[in-house]
């Protein structure tokens, strides 16, 4: 499996936990919890694309300043 397609189904499962964890939390009324597991999911998936960006710069860095 590619990276690319890993990081896309490592985000998409991140994606789908926090949002079936947040509806049931706000089902059973911890709305603070909820907004606090939707944002930890937003921090790790933000975590997850940062850390490719700097792989894909460092890529093009690779290939435009190759000495």
């Amino acid at each position: 499996m590619s990276l690319e397609l890993h990081v896309l189904f490592q985000i998409a499962v991140l994606g789908i936990a926090a949002a079936v964890l947040s509806t049931l939390l706000k089902q059973s009324g911890r709305d603070e919890i909820a907004t606090l597991v939707t944002l930890t999911a937003l921090i790790l998936v933000t975590a997850v694309v940062v850390t490719n960006i700097d792989h894909l710069f460092v890529q093009i860095k690779a290939v435009f300043f190759n000495q």
